[in-house]
This record gives structure tokens, C-alpha cells and sequence, in this order.
């Protein structure tokens, strides 16, 4: 039954070729909407269209969620009304609405139906790189304007990421994580009490030529974080970048 069960919500989130409107995302007035066209997905996705009427091509964003040894717990199977266990992907929704953005925000869930053990984002880049392919071939995303986000093991895979494809990103922000590699691409990093201050392996990074634009040791939030400086300031310098 438990297979069948996330077979079916498989299909609801990806919906492939359907343009029905889902429910509202609490607290961005942003609607959740299934993916426009012919889309193929290995793995379920929710997709946020936001500002649709402004002109030209989208944003793309992609928030990759935590806990992917307890999916239960924290993936949008589960929680289809919030997208991870902390505030930060809905702060960082709720800002491109505001600034008038035109975005589209992308949440796939780190399950693969043909490796029901999957718990790594690493291991799932490929099925993440054919979603952005797919909006890239059909012209709906500025393929210069692709931005990363995670916390906790989407933190992790968020410096995967970058390291693996650097070509692909512009900018990336990764929280309550203890382990910052070298990376290229502009990243802006935030850690917890829970994993340590990082300061020191940061600085290593640096001046070895690693590209952490910003990094702070956040001692009062918990594991996950709730907005981990993701202001509406950093937030339109994060934006700003470009390939």
C-alpha cells in the first residue's frame, strides 16, 4: 500500500502535460501549479509559478528539501501546504513575489520511484538537471537566471550541486550544513549551533579561492533554521547574480 500511495501522489505532483491550479501556498499567495507542457519527471515535483504576468522569461529557482533519510517527516508527501521543515523556502518565496519577480520555484523530492532507497541528493542530479532541461527547451526560464537553495541534506546536495555543475548556477544558498567544500559559484553560507561554527574552514576556503561570498555562524537558530538570513537585502543581492 505505501508504494501504491506514493505512486499516486507521484503523479499528482508531477502531472505531467496538466495546467490545473493546486492549492495556495500559505503565507506567498502564490498557487501551486502543475507544470506546463509535456514534462516527464523521475521525480515528484512541486512547481510554484509566481507574478505570471509580468513579461519576458521566468527565474528559475529550486529549493532542495532536508531530511532525506526521514521523508516522512519533512517532504511535501507529507506536507502538502509547506515544503520543508523550516521558514527559509517560504521566506524566499514570498520575496520574489514582493519584488515582483516573475519566478518560477521548483521543489522536486529526493525519491526516485525505481530506487525506492535513494538518500542522496547527489545521487538524484540527474532527474534534477532533466527538470531544468525541460523548462529550458521550452523557453519558459532565463537558463542565465537558475538559483539553488537547500537546508540540512538539501544543504548538502546544494554544495553537490554547484560542485558537480557550476555551468548551470548562478547563485546558491546552503544552510545548517558543517561541511563547506571549494566551490565557483556565488554561495552564501549559514550554519547552527547544531553543526557547528565554520568559520575557520571558510576562511581556509577562501583564500584558496572557494567563492563563499558570505558565510555566518547562526548560534540561536536551531538545526533547519527558521529564515537563516535570508533578509529581503541579501535576497536581492543573491538575485542579482547572473550566469
Amino acid at each position: 500500500m505505501k508504494y501504491i500511495y506514493l505512486a499516486v501522489l507521484a503523479v499528482i505532483f508531477a502531472a505531467c502535460g496538466s495546467n490545473k491550479t493546486g492549492s495556495a501556498v500559505e503565507g506567498t499567495g502564490a498557487e501551486v501549479v502543475l507544470p506546463e507542457g509535456e514534462f516527464v519527471y523521475n521525480l515528484p515535483c512541486k512547481v510554484v509559478n509566481i507574478n505570471t504576468d509580468k513579461p519576458g522569461k521566468a527565474v528559475l529557482f529550486l529549493w532542495l528539501h532536508g531530511g532525506v533519510h526521514d521523508r516522512p517527516k519533512h517532504d511535501i508527501f507529507y506536507h502538502p501546504n509547506h515544503f520543508d521543515c523550516c521558514d527559509a523556502d517560504e521566506y524566499i518565496l514570498q520575496y520574489l513575489k514582493d519584488s515582483g519577480t516573475k519566478a518560477i520555484a521548483l521543489f522536486p523530492v529526493c525519491y526516485k520511484a525505481d530506487n525506492p532507497n535513494t538518500i542522496k541528493w547527489r545521487e538524484c542530479y540527474d532527474d534534477v538537471k532533466h527538470i531544468i532541461d525541460d523548462y529550458a527547451n521550452k523557453g519558459l526560464i532565463d537558463t542565465k537566471r537558475i538559483y539553488l537553495a537547500g537546508s540540512s541534506d538539501g544543504g548538502r546536495g546544494t554544495w553537490d550541486y554547484v560542485e558537480m555543475h557550476p555551468e548551470v548556477f548562478a547563485a546558491a544558498i546552503t544552510m545548517s550544513n558543517a561541511n563547506p567544500i571549494m566551490v565557483t559559484v556565488p554561495t552564501y553560507f549559514f550554519s547552527t549551533a547544531d553543526e557547528g561554527d565554520c568559520t575557520e574552514k571558510v576562511k581556509d576556503l577562501q583564500a584558496k579561492g572557494s567563492n563563499i561570498l558570505k558565510y555566518k555562524y547562526c548560534a540561536d537558530q536551531p538545526h533547519g533554521g527558521d529564515a537563516i538570513e535570508c533578509t529581503p537585502e541579501l535576497l536581492k543581492e543573491f538575485f542579482s547574480y547572473t550566469k
